[in-house]
């Protein structure tokens, strides 16, 4: 494998700071010729009076006695590609890789930091008024920028704390979302299933959460309503268990019972229905059961005598044909003497 060449293959103008960088050229030329000047820029930068080391360091000294933190330090050299205007660069191909050549002069360095401090001093102004703006419905979508703009301009470490008021602005403010969604999504299972002080205790909290005050009034009046119809079910199974129907004042009490579960009537008054209910279907069953062994005894007793009427039947004319039998076996009768002509009177 051949060795990149480490120093640049091209003379270097006096009185400049130069930096280099070589990149492997893959699919994209082009782009390998971005990254080779993206690494000149950044070796540039650490050779300059913008001392920018690749090392962490605490601080670095920017011109002669203008400090900046590590977080600036990075952001620049993020920047420093887009601020920075070298007055030579040259460029080449060897051997299968790109190569790129910068040079600047020390007031161009200056002038690209004193550039960049005014566009991180923006960006920050930008997310500070996006904060101070954030309210209503576009609270989130305003938080969200605002943290963005103080992540491009890298102020995470900005001694103002700025940064870490929105950020937490912004973690609170997704977390009251989070709420919310899973308010919403509970609040009709609640009422559904007739859970209706739990959902009313969750609407509540809801609203504190920040619920829309349209959605809220919705949502009060569904539970106001399963109440009402709850307590109309109520009265119609009380008509019902008056008129001694307790398996229809049962049925109502029970649908009642589904809308409303924490109603304080329906328990006593369910116990009551199915009590009731249950007594007269025994008494039905009884009834039913009496009736049932009346009419068998009578139609037993009617059975009973038929065929008694059968067998004095059978032995009436089991006695004829004996009868007949036993003239069989003796013969005829002798006829009669003729008595003669009868007087005539």
């Amino acid at each position: 494998m051949r060795p990149v060449q480490l120093t640049p293959p091209a003379p270097i103008p006096p009185g400049l700071i130069w930096g280099y960088g070589v990149e492997k050229v893959r699919d994209n030329p082009e782009r390998g010729r971005r990254s080779a000047y993206l690494k000149a820029i950044d070796d540039l930068l650490t050779r300059g009076p913008v001392l920018v080391s690749k090392t962490v360091q605490d601080h670095t000294i920017v011109l002669d006695m203008k400090s900046s933190n590590r977080t600036m330090e990075s952001t620049f050299r993020l920047q420093a590609s887009r601020v920075l205007q070298p007055s030579f660069m040259d460029t080449g191909f060897e051997d299968g890789f790109v190569w790129v050549l910068v040079g600047t002069t020390e007031a161009d360095l200056d002038r690209g930091w004193q550039q960049f401090v005014e566009w991180r001093n923006l960006k920050i102004q930008q997310a500070q008024k996006l904060f101070q703006d954030a309210n209503g419905r576009e609270k989130l979508a305003l938080l969200k920028a605002a943290v963005a703009l103080l992540e491009e301009a890298g102020a995470r470490d900005d001694p103002s704390l700025l940064y870490y008021q929105v950020k937490t602005a912004l973690d609170s403010e997704l977390a009251r979302l989070d709420h919310l969604e899973k308010f919403e999504k509970e609040l009709p299972a609640l009422i559904d299933s007739g859970q209706l002080a739990a959902a009313e205790s969750a609407l509540e909290q809801a609203l504190l959460a920040g619920l829309d005050q349209s959605l809220y009034q919705r949502v009060k009046m569904k539970i106001m309503d399963h109440r009402e119809q709850a307590a109309q079910l109520i009265a119609a199974g009380d008509d019902l268990f008056r008129n001694e129907q307790y398996m229809e004042a049962l049925d109502r009490y029970q649908h009642a019972q589904r809308l409303d579960r924490d109603n304080p009537q329906l328990p006593t008054k369910l116990a009551m229905a199915e009590r009731y209910d249950r007594t007269a279907r025994s008494e039905k069953k009884r009834a039913t059961v009496g009736v049932i062994s009346v009419s068998a005894t009578k139609v037993m007793s009617e059975f009973f005598a038929y065929k008694r009427e059968q067998e004095r039947r059978k032995r009436a004319e089991a006695e004829k044909a004996a009868t007949r039998a036993e003239e069989n076996r003796n013969g005829p009768p002798p006829p009669n003497p003729d008595p003669g002509p009868r007087e005539q009177p």
